[in-house]
């Protein structure tokens, strides 16, 4: 297609055209054009712009989603808006979101840290109350042991030990 003609423009017709006026373009067009009835060969390319024209033109879903591709064009034309400037724009909204994603990522990283720590800490002191209370219990198991042979003793005081000479310890 020639640089800046649209379908319509090689059919000449405008964008409103109904499928009768784009058929009937198409056909006076396709005469003009057609190989057969001319001598020079550069016209078969036209020939060929025309064909394509009528092929998208006369199908109506083809037509829609080429309207649309051209109202855009138009609009980006109109608006002048800049590729290099739209994926510089884009660039930094993706580097924006990195930067902010990454920040949200630390402030979660260092609460679980805080959460980690305070967890470490309440171990710890769950621990020491554990062995403190294992202490105490020890504690008193000794000081009662220690008090039932101290008991003992006593009762066996009272009876006379003696002891041969290999150490063994006779009551009498």
């Amino acid at each position: 297609m020639a640089a800046g003609k649209t379908l319509y423009d090689i059919l000449g017709i405008t964008q409103g055209a109904s499928a009768d006026t784009v058929r009937k373009a198409y056909k006076v067009k396709a005469l003009e054009t057609h190989p057969d009835h001319i001598v020079d060969r550069l016209k078969h390319s036209v020939h060929t712009q025309v064909r394509t024209a009528f092929d998208v033109l006369s199908d109506p879903a083809k037509r829609r989603a080429y309207d649309n591709g051209l109202n855009f064009m138009r609009t980006r034309v109109n608006v002048n808006v800049n590729m290099n400037d739209m994926q510089a724009k884009l660039a930094r909204e993706r580097a924006e979101w990195a930067r902010q994603a990454e920040t949200r990522h630390q402030e979660r990283m260092k609460v679980l840290r805080e959460e980690m720590l305070a967890s470490q800490r309440r171990y710890q002191e769950t621990m020491a109350k554990a062995e403190l209370r294992y202490q105490e219990r020890m504690q008193a198991m000794e000081d009662e042991l220690r008090r039932k042979r101290e008991a003992e003793r006593q009762a066996e005081g009272n009876i006379s030990e003696t002891y041969d000479l290999a150490g063994r310890r006779s009551y009498g």
